[in-house]
């Protein structure tokens, strides 16, 4: 029986990985037809829509009053500043250089952790961020095959701090303090 529950994670992870990697193309498709805008938008209806179906099978329970101010800015962030900064910024980036530029978010994220959760980066982790700053500018300075800087890389890359941001900005929500009653900030390391 184990092994019919780890193919079953095994196939969850392959269908996750080949829609997520399709869609830096999908979306570069889907301008053709669409502003990026309204590409979003088409986004944010469809996910929208498959979570209220979710939540009414589930009885998800709605937020706490409290917690509504956290999660409109968590949905400006990881939402609404990723997928138009990603959409804007593919009209001129090509779908590879922009799956290469969204990626430095694990770099944004680990910067920002440590700048306001008080994370810490080891020597490695120096180094990995020096080599992926050093890849997303090469990517961005050649994107177009001129060397110059591609202005749909701003948006794409502003996307990514978005995106870092509201991983961020929502892990003290994660580590069960919100539900303890004490409010987590992002002005220090959260604590229970």
């Amino acid at each position: 029986m184990k092994g019919t529950g780890d193919r079953g994670v095994l196939l969850a992870l392959g269908v996750t990985i080949v829609i997520w990697a399709s869609a830096f193309a999908a979306i570069r498709a889907g301008l053709e037809g669409y502003t990026p805008g309204h590409l979003a938008l088409l986004r944010f209806l469809i996910g929208s829509g498959l979570l209220v179906v979710y939540a009414a099978a589930t009885r998800m329970p709605p937020p706490a009053w409290r917690d509504v101010p956290a999660v409109l800015l968590g949905g400006f962030l990881g939402f609404f500043g990723y997928h138009t900064g990603l959409a804007f910024g593919e009209v001129t980036v090509e779908a590879g250089a922009a799956s290469l530029i969204i990626s430095s978010v694990p770099v944004f994220t680990a910067l920002l952790a440590a700048a306001f959760l008080g994370e810490r980066l080891g020597p490695l982790g120096w180094i990995g961020t020096a080599v992926s700053f050093c890849g997303v500018a090469l990517i961005s300075l050649g994107e177009g095959g001129n060397f110059g800087i591609d202005p749909g890389a701003l948006p794409i890359l502003l996307a990514a701090v978005s995106e870092s941001l509201f991983f961020v900005f929502q892990k003290p929500y994660l580590g069960g303090t919100a539900r303890s009653g004490s409010r987590p900030t992002l002005s220090g390391p959260a604590r229970s």
